[in-house]
């Protein structure tokens, strides 16, 4: 390979457009060097954006020469080199380098994009066009990402693509600045461009070669797109998205790759044999079979089995407060767990007018919003692809739930959660499932007190501007989360001031128990722990500490309506396990976490549940459930009219209690793993069918049968 200079005008071209992204960058330093931005390379980005002017300028007036014998070679090197540099230009605007990764991630980011260039290629056949494509459409697909993060707060994702007609309706109400992403962003598009131009595609003399060429080209995407869309081989190595925060995770692990993964939870198969038109029979010969009217009177009692359940005859309407906990758990439910003292006794103590027992989830750790689905609608989502988040990617419409039921039986349709409004689409999804309402972290703190927070993290700071500006402000947090005391404080003022004319009905999402249980806070006093394991745990200390402020909590909020008068239920569970100690879990349950037998891990997915009244109820103590039952369970315990979806899910209660992502769990006890051959193929196929239609295929829902029809 040698060099030379081209002519007189080009060299004079090479000049100009050196001069000019030169001189633009330093007019725009303040871009680089604002302390506002936090950035502790700002001088080396601007020096690396003068640089690229420099680099813009030779690569226009210097020419390279390959002899001939290697052109084929220098050629094919630079297609599969291209690519490294897509991916520093796509996260440039991610305020991210692809230094930062570590090599596994940098390897699965650069295993993405060499698919997007080889699909160009076998397309065009030719490395320059390939290059040109890829990275235009690179480069746009980053400002679109940049712009819809900076103005939503959330980055662009594959379900964006459905709403880019709204999006395009209110873009003109933003104001679009420069920003150094975009300014060392677009640099480096230039100069791939630039580098790009010289590359051509040389083919090889030789037919077999050519045609190698391509089967190798195609083998590749073959094995890649098959391992990402049919296995969980991603998922397994640790690669998913963020479902809770999309932008931490495109910021983690990669922007563009991040958006890739998110495409494989659109993709929900059509269940075997699935036709809309036949969903009405299929529910209505499950009634049948066991002996159920589906046009009388009675149904399934859900926890006795007896066809005798009949909706109250008064019409009565009780309040029905539902708690979904954050990380609410009981420990001792994996093994032999002792503490210096009880860190659930009042709950432990619970029998009068109470169901209780443990639910089954879908999660473990994380995924909160997965379990208020299944606990609110009555699907659930071990039919849709391993690792999904229902509100992230399929829940776009109208769809049936306990708050439909509930609107069209005149009750409120209030949704409480002490947090930032934004987390797992919750802004846009609840209104989807029929609250009228949402009262979040935003309606209960003052805009600029979250500002504060939000800019430096500092949590004394937070509490005592909390303390200054509330008059019960020192109450308000337990570590950095708005506490369950002042949570259901909450609850009993929406009480006081709903209407008497209607029936009270709130959906609570609390934040005490959330994940982060290493670091110790002053407003926090720390009183459990354990008394007969090899060490102390200290995550697990402070989360037991957790779970004891929570009984002491729930204990204020069942006293204070025991003294009201109208007719009242709650509910409360636990959304999944908390994230622990691995040496925890294991000597607690006595065994690997690897090699846990499908009862042991479907233990790490039940959490506690209790449905309390202040009123006299029948009592129950439940051995199995899962979340997707938890609904018709608190219609058949205020006594109310059941849509035919309930009835149905009532009756398939007493064949299978428990349908999770984990397996399944019968009549008699026996587990069944998931992935294993299990009797009931049929069943689970059945509701399969009625899932899909009631959450993917709602142009073609039976409405009927999910919303309730009221004289």
């Amino acid at each position: 390979m040698y060099f030379e200079l081209a002519g007189k005008k080009v060299r004079l071209l090479a000049a100009a457009v050196a001069a000019f992204i030169i001189i633009f960058v330093a007019a725009h330093y303040k871009l680089y060097l604002d302390p506002e931005l936090d950035l502790e390379h700002g001088y080396a980005l601007f020096i690396v954006s003068m640089i690229g002017g420099v680099g813009a300028g030779l690569l226009i007036a210097v020419r390279s020469r390959v002899d001939e014998r290697y052109k084929m070679l220098a050629n094919t090197v630079l297609f599969f080199v291209l690519p490294i540099f897509s991916m520093q230009m796509v996260e440039c605007f991610n305020d991210k380098f692809i230094w930062n990764f570590s090599v596994k991630t940098g390897l699965a980011n650069y295993i993405i994009y060499l698919t997007l260039y080889l699909i160009c290629y076998l397309i065009t056949g030719r490395y320059h066009m390939t290059g040109l494509i890829v990275n235009i459409f690179l480069y746009v697909w980053s400002l679109i990402n940049y712009f819809v993060e900076l103005f939503q707060g959330t980055p662009f994702l594959p379900t964006d693509i459905l709403t880019i007609r709204t999006g395009l309706n209110v873009a003109d109400g933003y104001t679009y600045d420069l920003s150094w992403n975009i300014l060392l962003g677009s640099i480096i598009f230039f100069l791939i461009y630039l580098f790009n131009r010289r590359s051509v595609s040389v083919k090889p003399k030789k037919k077999k070669y050519k045609a190698a060429s391509k089967l190798a080209a195609a083998a590749y995407l073959a094995v890649i797109l098959i391992s990402l869309y049919t296995t969980d081989f991603a998922a397994n190595m640790g690669y998913k998205p963020d479902f809770w925060n999309q932008a931490r995770g495109y910021h983690k692990t990669g922007s563009f790759f991040n958006f890739v993964l998110n495409t494989k939870y659109l993709i929900v198969q059509k269940p075997t044999g699935y036709e809309a038109s036949e969903i009405a029979d299929s529910m209505e010969e499950t009634l049948i079979e066991a002996g159920v009217d589906p046009d009388g009177d009675t149904s399934v009692n859900l926890l006795t089995g007896e066809n005798d359940y009949t909706a109250s005859e008064d019409g009565e309407t009780p309040n029905i407060i539902f708690i979904m906990n954050e990380s609410w758990a009981d420990l001792s439910n994996l093994g032999d767990l002792e503490t210096n003292e009880d860190y659930m006794p009042f709950i432990r103590s619970l029998t009068e007018n109470t169901i209780k027992g443990y639910v089954t989830v879908p999660v473990f750790g994380a995924g909160t919003s997965n379990s208020e689905y299944e606990a609110l609608t009555g699907n659930t989502i071990s039919f849709l692809p391993a690792g999904c988040n229902v509100y992230q990617s399929y829940l776009d419409s109208e769809t049936p739930s306990l708050v439909s039921t509930l609107t069209s039986l005149g009750y409120s349709q209030t949704a409480l959660h002490p947090y930032y409004r934004s987390g797992w689409n919750r802004e846009s999804v609840y209104s989807l499932l029929g609250f009228t309402d949402f009262i979040s972290l935003e309606n209960i703190v003052d805009e600029d007190i979250l500002d504060t927070y939000q800019k430096n993290s500092n949590v004394i700071e937070y509490e005592n501007l909390l303390k200054d500006r509330y008059e019960d402000g020192d109450e308000m947090l337990l570590r950095r989360f708005i506490s369950d005391s002042y949570d259901f404080k909450l609850i009993e003022e929406m009480y006081e001031e709903s209407d008497d004319d209607e029936p009270f009905f709130v959906f609570n999402v609390t934040m005490q128990n959330h994940g982060g249980y290493t670091i110790s806070y002053s407003n926090f006093y720390q009183q459990i722990y354990t008394t007969n394991l090899s060490t102390s745990y200290t995550k697990a200390n402070r989360y037991l500490s957790l779970v004891k402020e929570t009984d002491s909590a729930f204990e204020e909020l069942i006293d204070y309506f025991s003294n009201v008068d109208e007719p009242t239920i709650i509910c409360m569970f636990g959304d999944h396990l908390p994230s622990l100690e691995t040496e925890f879990y294991e000597e607690l349950m006595g065994a690997d976490l690897d090699n846990l037998t499908t009862e042991q891990e479907m233990l790490r997915y039940e959490t506690p549940f209790v449905i309390w009244a202040n009123y006299d109820i029948e009592e129950a103590e439940v051995e199995h459930i899962s979340a997707n039952y938890l609904s018709t369970l608190i219609s058949q315990t205020a006594g109310l009219p059941m849509t035919e979806y309930n009835k149905y899910l009532a009756v398939l209660y007493q064949t299978l209690p428990v349908i999770s992502t984990v397996g399944y769990v019968d009549a008699d006890g026996v587990c069944y793993s998931a992935s294993e051959e299990n009797p009931y193929t049929d069943i689970l196929l059945r509701y399969n069918c009625i899932t899909y239609n009631c959450l993917m295929d709602d142009e073609n829902r039976e409405d009927s049968l999910f919303y309730l029809e009221v004289p």
